[in-house]
């Protein structure tokens, strides 16, 4: 296996697991930033809002916000994602919110040469809405879906009120990407609430 030592481009296509229709992205990210900074862009593609732990698994290796409950945590703000993702065709699991336990998959898709001028974070592609934050895990989202094809039937009038305007089909590219740009105007810091 041979590492990458250069600057180079890394397309990662990134899906939340177990969810179908899937919803997935795609991003092109400079082959050295770190996990924490590929934590903040995964936040931002999938509309999460940061108020929860996550973690990186690589190969066995977690790599997460430090927190005393957390074992095996090897999270350090300066590793470099390239450190164990190097080659087409590598996945980590990324997991968000460990009471919803939202899994993402994280597949290098291509690498590529860094063209002159060109905006890296940015977000290529992708389907659909994110579930909203703390919906209450899978058979949570599963039960917005169904209130909402069901809208006229008023099953759960304070779901809906809820979701306010929530379109698990909507997904704005230019919103996105917009956020990448600014990332610290999207988020808030978690470590904030931690420590």
């Amino acid at each position: 296996m041979k590492k990458i030592t250069k600057l180079k481009i890394l397309k990662l296509r990134i899906t939340i697991l177990d969810i179908q229709p899937k919803i997935w992205r795609e991003i092109l990210v400079e082959n050295h930033i770190t996990f924490e900074r590929l934590h903040i862009l995964i936040q931002i593609l999938f509309g999460w809002t940061n108020s929860h732990l996550y973690s990186f698994n690589v190969d066995g290796k977690t790599f997460s916000v430090p927190y005393n409950e957390l074992e095996s945590n090897n999270f350090d703000s300066e590793i470099k994602v390239t450190k164990f993702l190097y080659e087409k065709g590598q996945t980590a699991l990324y997991t968000y919110d460990f009471g919803d336990n939202w899994e993402h998959r994280i597949e290098i898709i291509d690498i590529g040469d860094d063209e002159r001028n060109a905006q890296y974070a940015k977000c290529l592609a992708g389907e659909r809405n994110s579930p909203p934050e703390d919906c209450g895990s899978i058979p949570g989202y599963e039960h917005i879906i169904m209130v909402l094809k069901n809208k006229g039937r008023n099953i759960d009038p304070e779901l809906l009120e809820w979701l306010g305007d929530y379109d698990p089909e909507a997904f704005e590219i230019d919103e996105v990407n917009e956020a990448i740009l600014d990332p610290d105007k999207y988020m808030i810091d978690l470590r904030d609430f931690l420590f």
